[in-house]
């Protein structure tokens, strides 16, 4: 389940920043004044072969996986998003509907439909999904995408 980590830099103070874990999942959001998201990102298999599907009011949709750097026996480096394609949302959703019962219902019902969205938009090739592009992910819960 999905817990909140409660210790979470506010930068910017239009928005406020709020940070979930547990073993699968990694959630940030921003919220408006008024409570509603401006941007989430949901960073998913967190153990394994990280990926991160983001959305922001302004710029739509991005899917990404996570590139921690450095090579094996080494230290990692700083994570980059580098592009990683088809976003697959029916698994993504149904492992996020399991674990997000913690989630307030308005919070999770709208992550759950940007998710079903992006799904469908990328199913249909109208959102095109670029491959070997880079920035700073907010897996760096210092870095905002806003």
């Amino acid at each position: 389940m999905l817990r909140e980590i409660l210790a979470v830099r506010q930068d910017n103070p239009a928005l406020h920043r709020r940070w979930f874990q547990d073993d699968f999942f990694e959630l940030y959001t921003w919220q408006a004044q008024n409570g509603t998201l401006a941007a989430f990102q949901l960073c998913y298999d967190v153990r394994g072969r990280e990926r991160a599907m983001t959305w922001h009011r302004s710029h739509g949709f991005s899917h990404n996986s996570i590139d921690y750097g450095g090579a094996r026996g080494r230290m990692k480096g700083t994570p980059l998003l580098a592009g990683e394609g088809r976003f697959p949302h029916r698994f993504v959703r149904s492992r996020f509907i399991r674990h997000a019962a913690t989630l307030d219902t308005a919070m999770r019902s709208f992550i759950l439909d940007k998710m079903r969205e992006f799904g469908r938009h990328t199913a249909r090739g109208e959102i095109a999904v670029q491959r070997g592009s880079r920035a700073t992910p907010s897996k760096n819960p210092a870095n905002s995408p806003i």
